[in-house]
């Protein structure tokens, strides 16, 4: 647990070139995927950046959303305003004691979000996704103190696009 206590969660899907998102979108459509990143992050807090909320449009139900802009008259209905990692984490605090998953805090994107963070993350849940999409917002290279735990194949039903989930640990 490396802030105050909290397990620090990155949640995200990628390309075999770590791409995970293109013109602001997700690339690919995997109902699983979806599936997977809500039973993780439902009843949780999750942090993400501005143009990661702008691409889903809403707030996430179920979740207390902290976004982070260096906008300061930014707002958006149903979330919270930081304006770093570091204000994110610690004003999100309270909101992390008092939810459904008290030790653990969900970073969710987008690109440079997860580049700042990714030193501070304790734990990775990563879906690779079996495409080169050729997008233009990237993950960053995976650490070295990062282990592979668990992982678990699939195929999409309705694409066939070959993918897998994976637990990575500090």
């Amino acid at each position: 647990m490396s802030f105050k206590g909290l397990e620090i969660v990155h949640v995200v899907a990628m390309d075999q070139q770590y791409c995970i998102g293109t013109g602001n979108q997700l690339p690919w459509h995997i109902s699983a995927d979806l599936q997977h990143f809500k039973a993780i992050t439902q009843g949780g807090v999750v942090i993400m950046g501005r143009k990661t909320l702008e691409s889903m449009g809403r707030a996430l139900p179920n979740r207390v959303n902290w976004v982070i802009t260096r906008d300061p008259s930014w707002r958006f209905d149903g979330v919270k305003v930081a304006f770093s990692i570091e204000d994110a984490l610690n004003n999100a605090l309270p909101d992390v004691r008092a939810s459904e998953k008290p030790n653990s805090i969900f970073i969710i994107g987008g690109g440079e979000i997860f580049k700042q963070s990714i030193d501070i993350a304790d734990r990775l849940e990563l879906t690779h996704i079996e495409l080169d999409v050729q997008g233009d917002a990237h993950y960053p290279e995976i650490p070295a103190a990062f282990k592979k735990m668990a992982t678990e194949k699939h195929i999409d039903d309705k694409t066939g696009i070959a993918f897998e989930f994976a637990s990575y640990q500090k």
